[in-house]
């Protein structure tokens, strides 16, 4: 596409991608700020969580980029009554003062006493976003719950930024997944939120997890068995609007007195697009532009494993997951382009690009841990994960004249991008009480190869001649030890 498209859809996606802010503080009824507070945005039927935050030291809060719509704001906070405040957000930020929570409590002849999860733990080094259990917990995936999740927000471009900074680390089960940009977000959007346990934000890491220097870590922990016994569940959504979207998701588990055993696989099937138009002007020149994207994919993921107890401190466990995704992407761009002192088409852009993609992951794990009740404990991972990826892209740009018969000056692009990352990880963790805490020590040997291939290809009348100025190919062979 032109530069004026690129900046133009930037600027297009720069706006919407904001939204509006909440903000508010939250005191009892004493005028002292109530700090770890709960505050969640619902929808009116308050039964879709919009985003939840908590409140600071200062007992305040703020829920940012919350789009133009009627919700219902609730706030809690253990022994008080909680607050329920309906609003109207209509493009401009909403500044809610102070909210006082009324003390709670009843006297009761019989108590049944229940015990419920938090939606929000806040901790020393990071907020823990629990998930089973709540309203969350069915019919979306990794990447909607980060919508919603405190001190995380998502860009419409998926850039996912914590704490209003970006460069975040993402993590499974406490393992770093290396992939960014669009292979993330597939990722993630192929993750149910069926199968996950908790996202722990973590905006303090602390030595035992990788230094590169940025904002903090996104730690998504998958579900596993606690209970002895077996169970399994199977869940399916679909929606249907111009195109439809639906997933199909299996989960099982048995625990024994000796082992777990645990497995699940899903399969998504989603279509979508966007029609977009703008009418621009440019030194006097006047683009009429419209812009047309479409999208269709399938995506497959499992995970299972079984865990053998040798006894009350020691546990062996064996884990592999995987996935596979394709998807097709077909991007129609045409711009009229011509004087603004006129209603004359000068001429006509057309970019009708493709891309075809498909990417897999592999991931194997052994460890072994040991916990005894003095608080002493080692933990050993020995892994191997694999992340193949192929897209293929053609890229015409055509100029044709105002009644887009003729073919004016034309440039064809296609592109072969495959990329393979091949990643071995050993890791020790020990740890001990000492000086009225714990000490912890660890090690790490980690060999990192990432074989990637960039192939630009030119078509002129028909024929395919490859490009070697601007192809390339790179390797990277990393070999880090850390003790």
């Amino acid at each position: 596409m032109k530069l004026s498209t690129i900046i133009t859809l930037l600027l297009y996606y720069y706006v919407h991608a904001q939204g509006d802010n909440i903000s508010g503080t939250l005191q009892d009824d004493t005028e002292t700020p109530v700090i770890f507070a709960s505050v969640v945005l619902y929808d009116t039927s308050g039964s879709n969580l919009i985003k939840v935050e908590t409140t600071d030291d200062n007992g305040k809060f703020t829920l940012v980029g919350v789009s133009k719509g009627d919700y219902k704001l609730v706030a809690t906070f253990v022994g008080l009554d909680d607050i329920t405040q309906s609003l109207t957000v209509e493009n401009e930020n909403i500044q809610l003062g102070t909210l006082r929570f009324g003390i709670g409590g009843i006297q009761l002849e019989e108590a049944v006493v229940k015990a419920s999860r938090v939606m929000v733990e806040v901790k020393p080094d990071r907020t823990v976003f629990n998930v089973d259990g709540t309203v969350n917990s069915t019919g979306s995936d990794a990447i909607e719950l980060l919508h919603k999740a405190a001190g995380v927000t998502v860009e419409n471009n998926d850039n996912i930024n914590v704490l209003g900074q970006s460069g975040v680390l993402l993590y499974v089960d406490g393992k770093r997944v290396p992939i960014t940009g669009d292979e993330l977000t597939n990722y993630l959007q192929n993750l149910p939120a069926e199968q996950i346990d908790r996202i722990d934000i973590i905006s303090n890491p602390g030595a035992k997890y990788e230094a590169e220097g940025n904002p903090g870590i996104i730690d998504i922990r998958l579900k596993k068995a606690e209970n002895i016994g077996a169970n399994g569940t199977i869940t399916r959504n679909f929606s249907r609007s111009r195109r439809s979207r639906g997933n199909l998701n299996l989960n099982a588990n048995v625990r024994t007195a000796k082992l777990t055993l645990f497995g699940n696989i899903g399969y998504d099937d989603n279509a979508g697009f966007s029609d977009l138009m703008f009418n621009s002007t440019q030194n006097d020149i006047s683009l009429l532009e419209t812009n047309f994207f479409e999208w269709a994919g399938g995506r497959i993921n499992y995970r299972g494993g079984v865990d053998f107890f040798l006894n009350d401190n020691r546990t062996i466990g064996i884990l592999t997951s995987g996935g596979q995704f394709d998807n097709e992407n077909l991007n129609t761009n045409r711009i009229k382009i011509g004087s603004i002192n006129t209603t004359n088409i000068d001429s006509i852009l057309v970019a009708s690009n493709s891309a075809l993609s498909n990417q897999t992951r592999r991931t194997y794990n052994l460890n072994y841990r040991f916990d005894n009740k003095n608080g002493t404990s080692l933990n050993v991972d020995l892994d191997y994960r694999q992340y193949d990826s192929d897209s293929d892209r053609n890229q015409p740009n055509q100029y044709f004249d105002s009644r887009e018969e003729v073919v004016l000056t034309e440039v064809i692009n296609e592109f072969e991008t495959p990329s393979k990352i091949d990643i071995t990880t050993f890791k020790l963790d020990y740890k001990l009480p000492a000086f009225g805490g714990k000490l912890g020590i660890g090690s790490k040997l980690s060999s990192i190869v990432s074989d990637n291939t960039f192939l630009v290809y030119n078509l002129i009348h028909d024929q395919r001649f490859r490009n070697d100025k601007n192809s390339n190919t790179f390797r990277y062979d990393q070999m880090v030890y850390v003790g």
